[in-house]
C-alpha cells in the first residue's frame, strides 16, 4: 500500500514559491501556513491555510495593526518586535505608538490565558514583520535584475559592430547580469531564532500539525535550534538519516513540469522511501534494521534520480534529521518555553534543503 508523505514548510509563513517546489519532487502534499487576513492559497503543488482562528474583530485589529506597521518596519525591528519583550496594555488601543509602549513593558499578564494569547499575538506581528522585510528585498532583487537586463542591452549594443568577439560579449552580459544580480541590497532580517519562536507559538496550536509527520526548511539554522532542544530533553543528539540529490532548475515555470517527469521516473523507488520515512515517524524508537532499510531505499532514490541531475544547472541536498522519541510539536513547545505534556511517543522528522 502507497503511503502518503505530507510535509509542513517552516519557519517563514507565505513563503516564495521558489522556496517550496524543490520539496514537491518528493512530498505528496506540501503546506505551509499563512496569517490571519491572508487570502487563503490552494494549489495542486502546495496549500497555504491559517492554523490559528481569530475572531472577526481580533482578525479586523490584526489587520488594521499590519498596515500600520507597513513604513515602520525599521523601528520596529530595531526595538520593538525583536525584543520578545512581552507585555499587557489595553487591546483597544491599535496604534504603532500603543503596539511600541506594551511591547516595551515589563509586566506581565497574570492570566496565564491571557499570556498565552499575547504571546500568540507577539508572534503574529513578528511573522509578518518578516514577511514585510522579504517582500521588499524581492522588490530590490527584481529591480536589480531589471535594471542588469537593461544594462546589458546596452552594453551589447555598444558593442555590437564588433561581430567577431560576438560570443566574448555574450560570457561578458552575462556575467554583468550575474554580478548585478549578485551585489543586490540586504534589508536588515529578523534573528532565524526569534522567527522560529514566533512560528512554533502558531505550530504549537495548530490542531492539523499531528497529521504531518515532516516539517521542510531552507535555512540550516533551524536543524541547529532543534538539535539543542533535543539534546536538552534527552541528552542524546540528534540523528541524520539521509541525504538525498535533486535536480534545481533557473525557471521556475519549467519546475512543474520537472516535477512531473522526475515523480513519474522515480516513483517506485520514491513510495518505498516515503513509506519507509513514515515509518520512522511513527516510531518511538528507530532499530537497526529500520535505519538500513531507510538508508537502501535513500541510495536507490538517489541513483533513480541521476538522469535528471545530468541535466539539471545547479544540484541541491535534502538532508532528513530524527529526534528519536520526541516529536517535533514538543521540541517548538520547549523552544517557545511552554508547558507541554506529551500525549504521543513517536519521532519527529526534519528536512533541509541547502
Amino acid at each position: 500500500m502507497t503511503q502518503s508523505l505530507n510535509a509542513l514548510f517552516s519557519p517563514e509563513t507565505s513563503p516564495y514559491h521558489a522556496d517550496l517546489q524543490p520539496f514537491r519532487l518528493l512530498c505528496d502534499a506540501l503546506f505551509f501556513y499563512a496569517l490571519p487576513g491572508s487570502k487563503a492559497e490552494q494549489q495542486e503543488l502546495w496549500t497555504g491555510y491559517t492554523p490559528v482562528q481569530l475572531s472577526e474583530e481580533e482578525q479586523a485589529r490584526f489587520q488594521s495593526l499590519a498596515h500600520e506597521l507597513k513604513g515602520h518596519e525599521a523601528e520596529f525591528h530595531g526595538g520593538l518586535l525583536a525584543s520578545l519583550a512581552a507585555g499587557h496594555g489595553d487591546r483597544d488601543e491599535a496604534s504603532v505608538g500603543s503596539l511600541a509602549s506594551r511591547l516595551r513593558s515589563e509586566a506581565k499578564p497574570v492570566d496565564p490565558q491571557k499570556a498565552k494569547d499575547e504571546a500568540l499575538w507577539r508572534a503574529m506581528l513578528i511573522l509578518k514583520l518578516a514577511e514585510m522585510y522579504r517582500e521588499e528585498e524581492r522588490e530590490i532583487t527584481q529591480g536589480f535584475t531589471a535594471l542588469s537586463g537593461k544594462e546589458a542591452e546596452l552594453f551589447a549594443a555598444i558593442r555590437g559592430e564588433e561581430t567577431e568577439e560576438e560570443d566574448g560579449d555574450e560570457e561578458e552580459v552575462q556575467a554583468l547580469q550575474e554580478l548585478a544580480t549578485a551585489t543586490t541590497l540586504s534589508s536588515p532580517t529578523l534573528n532565524l531564532a526569534r522567527l522560529a519562536k514566533a512560528w512554533g507559538h502558531l505550530y504549537t496550536r495548530d490542531n492539523e500539525a499531528t497529521e504531518i509527520p515532516l516539517l521542510v526548511t531552507t535555512h540550516e539554522e533551524l536543524q541547529g535550534l532543534l538539535a539543542e532542544e533535543y539534546e536538552t530533553l534527552t541528552g542524546s543528539p540528534t540523528r541524520q538519516l539521509v541525504s538525498l540529490a535533486l535536480p534545481t532548475l533557473a525557471e521556475s515555470a519549467e519546475y512543474g513540469a520537472l516535477v512531473e517527469k522526475f515523480r513519474d521516473a522515480t516513483g517506485t523507488s520514491r513510495e518505498h522511501f516515503n513509506r519507509l520515512l513514515v515509518g520512522v515517524a511513527a516510531s518511538g524508537t528507530l532499530s537497526a534494521e529500520l535505519l538500513a532499510e531507510l538508508q537502501g531505499a535513500g541510495n536507490d532514490l538517489n541513483r533513480a534520480a541521476l538522469p535528471f541531475l545530468k541535466g539539471s544547472p545547479t544540484e541541491k541536498a535534502m538532508r532528513f534529521y530524527a529526534y528519536e522519541g520526541t516529536s517535533l510539536i514538543d521540541l517548538f513547545a520547549n523552544l517557545c518555553g511552554e508547558s507541554r505534556t506529551a500525549t504521543t511517543t513517536n519521532t519527529g522528522l526534519l528536512a533541509v534543503l541547502g
